[in-house]
């Protein structure tokens, strides 16, 4: 069964890998990890190359993430209040960036975070090389761990990277989570 898997990851290539980014970056949540951690095994078998995966992984998302950008601008001006929409900028006038770095980072926020950047109007020049940033650094995290396990599966330093992974994303999201709860929208 892993084998089958493994090698269905492979088989899709890095089309599929751009494709399935794609959709991972709108709203459907699709988990990244089904795609990259397979991926860093395979790029540990000499299979793939890291840096293109990371290169087309984070291209996928980026491209997700400013579809969403355009339709919650187009949408908003329809279905969301005034008071709502200066709300939601007034927030990204203050923390639109630093939101927009974390959220990839945190666990269910990754791809809606570009929702509020669209309504809001975030600038672009800001929004995309920023989001492309975030959405590598958690590409390279989760392949690298994936590499790690198919480099040797029985090594320590897999508890100790996966623990470390899993303590920073949890800090990450729970000061996103509490930020955005303390700022009532």
């Amino acid at each position: 069964m892993f084998d089958l898997f493994i090698n269905t990851i492979f088989d899709i290539g890095y089309i599929g890998f751009f494709f399935y980014m794609i959709i991972v970056g709108t709203f459907i949540p699709l988990p990244t990890q089904l795609i990259l951690i397979p991926a860093g095994f395979l790029a540990s078998q000499g299979k793939l190359d890291i840096s293109t995966t990371i290169l087309v992984t984070a291209m996928g998302t980026t491209i997700g993430a400013t579809i969403n950008y355009f339709m919650a601008n187009y949408i908003s001006k329809r279905f969301v209040s005034k008071e709502k929409i200066f709300k939601i900028k007034k927030f990204f006038n203050k923390y639109g960036k630093f939101s927009v770095a974390l959220a990839p980072l945190t666990f269910g926020l990754g791809q809606y975070i570009s929702l509020p950047a669209g309504m809001a109007k975030m600038d672009l020049r800001w929004f995309i090389p920023i989001i492309f940033t975030s959405n590598a650094l958690w590409n390279f995290a989760m392949i690298m761990l994936g590499y790690i396990f198919g480099e040797d599966a029985s090594s320590k330093a897999i508890y100790v990277v996966a623990g470390g992974v899993i303590l920073v994303v949890i800090f990450i999201s729970t000061f996103v989570y509490k930020e955005f709860k303390s700022y009532s929208l």
